[in-house]
C-alpha cells in the first residue's frame, strides 16, 4: 500500500507527539500508510519526492501545530516560519503544490487556533481549513475523531484491524496502543540511560528498593509512593495528589466536569518498568508512568521516570517527563523509615 498519511511537525516540541501519532495511526491503517520522516525517510530521498509518489492516492498532511512550530526562532532571533528554508514551511508548501489535503492539529500549549492572517505564506492558508485537536489529556478521543476523518478521505483500515473496524472502535483499543508506545519508549530510554550510567563501587549485593518513598515529582509536588520489586521488574503506586488548586490542572478539571464526571480533586501516579544493573554501576530505575484520575479509571496522561540510586541507597534522583507538558523536570525519591 502506498503512503497516504504524512506527519509534519517542529522537532523542538513535536517529535514525541508525532512519534506516538504515527504509531497509533499505523496500528489502525497499517505502518505503510503513514510517513514520519525520522522513521521512514531513506537516505538521499526528499520529502517532496515521497509525497509526489503518493499523488494518485490523494495524500493527506497532518500538520502538528505546537507552540514552537509558530514561535521558534533561529540564532539571529528571526522567526523560523519566515525562513524559506524552514523544513516545516517546505513540507507544507510541497503538500499544497501536490494537491494534498491538509488537517492542522491543535496541540497542547495552544488554547485557540492561531490567527492565520498574521502568518507568512503558506501558513496563512491553514486558517481556511478544518482543524482537529491532539491533546495528551484526551488523546484517545482525539485519535478516534482523526481516524474517522481519515476514513472519510478514503483511507481504509489495515486488514488486521478491519474486523475490529466493523464495530465501533473502543477506547480500550486506543488505550492499549498508547500504553504499548509508552512502554517501548521507556525501554529504549532505559538502554540509553544505562549506557551513560555513572560508576560506583559496590561491595554488597543489590540494594532492595521495595518500600515507601517520599517523592518530589511534577511542579515540586511531594507525595508518598510505594515501590515494589520482582526480579528486575519494578512497579510504583502513589498516594492521591491534590490538584484542586493547581493552575496546570485547571483546563483538564474543566473538561472533566463538562463530561459530567463530577469534580476532579486528586490524581494518582502508577508506573511499571525495570531496574537496570551493571557490574560496578549504580542501579537505575526506568519506569513508564500513567497519571490516573482515580484508582480504577483510565489514564489521563503518561510519561517516564528515570532515576539513579545514590551510594547510600536512600535516595533516587533523576528526571520526570510528562507528555502533556512535552517537557521534563527534576525528580527525587527519598526512602522513608520502615
Amino acid at each position: 500500500m502506498s503512503t497516504r498519511i504524512f506527519i509534519s511537525y517542529r522537532t523542538a516540541d513535536g517529535v514525541d507527539k508525532a512519534t506516538a501519532l504515527a504509531r497509533d495511526l499505523g496500528e489502525i491503517f497499517g505502518d505503510d500508510a503513514v510517513f514520519l520522516d525520522k522513521d521512514d525517510l531513506r537516505g538521499g530521498t526528499a520529502w517532496r519526492q515521497e509525497i509526489d509518489h503518493a499523488l494518485d492516492a490523494r495524500p493527506i498532511l497532518l500538520l502538528l501545530v505546537t507552540p514552537q512550530l509558530l514561535n521558534a526562532v533561529d540564532d539571529r532571533g528571526q522567526a523560523r516560519i519566515d525562513d524559506d528554508d524552514d523544513p516545516v514551511r517546505k513540507e507544507l508548501q510541497a503538500a499544497l503544490q501536490a494537491g494534498a489535503s491538509i488537517i492542522p492539529l491543535l496541540c497542547d500549549g495552544l488554547d485557540d487556533v492561531p490567527d492565520a492572517g498574521r502568518l507568512p505564506a503558506p501558513f496563512d492558508r491553514i486558517g481556511d481549513l478544518t482543524w482537529r485537536k491532539l491533546r495528551a489529556y484526551d488523546w484517545d478521543n482525539d485519535i478516534e475523531r482523526l481516524s474517522d476523518d481519515l476514513k472519510a478521505f478514503g483511507i481504509p483500515p489495515s486488514k488486521r484491524n478491519r474486523r475490529a473496524d466493523d464495530a465501533a472502535p473502543t477506547m480500550a483499543h486506543y488505550a492499549r496502543t498508547r500504553r504499548r508506545v509508552m512502554l517501548l519508549v521507556a525501554g529504549v530510554s532505559g538502554v540509553l540511560v544505562a549506557a551513560y550510567a555513572w560508576w560506583l563501587p559496590r561491595d554488597d549485593g543489590p540494594v532492595n528498593l521495595a518500600g515507601r518513598w517520599q517523592a518530589q515529582l511534577w511542579q515540586g509536588e511531594v507525595v508518598s509512593v510505594e515501590l515494589a520489586e520482582q526480579g528486575q521488574a519494578v512497579t510504583l503506586a502513589s498516594a492521591p495528589v491534590a490538584i484542586a488548586d493547581r493552575p496546570d490542572w485547571a483546563e483538564y478539571r474543566r473538561f472533566w466536569s463538562e463530561q459530567g464526571k463530577g469534580e476532579l480533586t486528586a490524581i494518582r501516579y502508577r508506573g511499571a518498568g525495570r531496574r537496570i544493573e551493571a557490574p560496578g554501576a549504580a542501579a537505575i530505575l526506568d519506569i513508564a508512568l500513567e497519571v490516573l484520575p482515580g484508582p480504577d479509571a483510565p489514564p489521563v496522561d503518561s510519561g517516564n521516570l528515570r532515576l539513579h540510586l545514590a551510594a547510600d541507597g536512600k535516595t533516587l534522583a533523576g528526571r520526570i517527563w510528562l507528555n502533556s507538558a512535552q517537557a521534563d523536570q527534576a525528580a527525587v525519591l527519598t526512602r522513608l523509615p520502615r
